[in-house]
């Protein structure tokens, strides 16, 4: 068994999560601030907004994923 961290399958498989997850807050970001700018929102508020936003989103997807899959890999060895 082979279970170094730089295994080419390990590696892409990090690689396409993290661009998947990089491109969700980047999308949440333009939605967020598109949205408060057409409610009017003031702009340091919009701003703080659509900066922190995403991240905590982005935190949640990956705690409901060590959450709800990560045990079941546990159970393995």
């Amino acid at each position: 068994m082979n279970n170094s961290p730089f295994n080419r399958n390990n590696l892409s498989k990090a690689s396409a999560a993290g661009g998947a997850l990089a491109a969700v807050g980047i999308i949440l970001f333009l939605i967020l601030w598109g949205v408060l700018g057409q409610l009017g929102a003031e702009p340091f508020a919009r701003l703080l907004i659509a900066l922190c936003v995403p991240p905590a989103v982005i935190a949640g997807i990956l705690g409901a994923y060590i959450l709800l899959v990560k045990p079941s890999d546990k159970n393995d060895g």
